[in-house]
């Protein structure tokens, strides 16, 4: 691929952004009799941590919106609330431009690839089991590290600081 096909790429991507930023393990040493002690012994919440699915695409000039997914991304929701409502619009706002997704279910499913071959959108090849080197990993990087201080209390509050986060990219 030349550099100037690499200004048409869109990176595309999702994540799970979550109020918690770590499983809760905590790893210390202590005497085997102190084991159980109260000052030892960590409270918290089980089950998964409350957080947002967002989606977004990342491209050399411009960014997408971001989506935010109730909840797991299968492929009908990527078509019906990513593709069709999204990457659509944005793909007529651009005179070429090469889509990334990562092979992931929902995103090598029949109804995914026809949606990019009935619109002729092209889709840069992305070898199966390949290391998650895009780009884009690197913006979820950058926003999950301005939602740390001071971190968010709710969902919604969460939601308001990835928004926050995602539009410091370039449009």
């Amino acid at each position: 691929m030349q550099v100037a096909e690499w200004n048409e790429v869109v990176f595309t991507d999702e994540s799970l952004i979550c109020l918690q930023h770590h499983d809760g393990h905590i790893q210390g040493w202590r005497h085997r009799e102190e084991r159980m002690l109260n000052i030892y012994v960590m409270h918290h919440r089980t089950g998964p941590a409350p957080g947002n699915m967002v989606w977004g695409g990342i491209g050399y000039h411009s960014r997408t919106p971001l989506i935010r997914i109730a909840v797991t991304l299968n492929s009908q929701r990527c078509f019906s609330e990513v593709l069709d409502p999204v990457v659509l619009h944005y793909y007529q706002g651009l005179a070429t431009a090469i889509f990334q997704l990562d092979n992931v279910r929902s995103h090598v499913s029949r109804i995914v690839q026809m949606f990019f071959v009935n619109h002729q959108i092209e889709l840069l090849p992305w070898p199966a089991r390949s290391p998650d080197l895009s780009p884009i990993e690197n913006m979820w990087s950058m926003v999950d590290q301005r939602l740390t201080q001071p971190p968010a209390v709710t969902p919604h509050q969460l939601w308001q600081r990835v928004e926050a986060s995602w539009s410091v990219v370039p449009q």
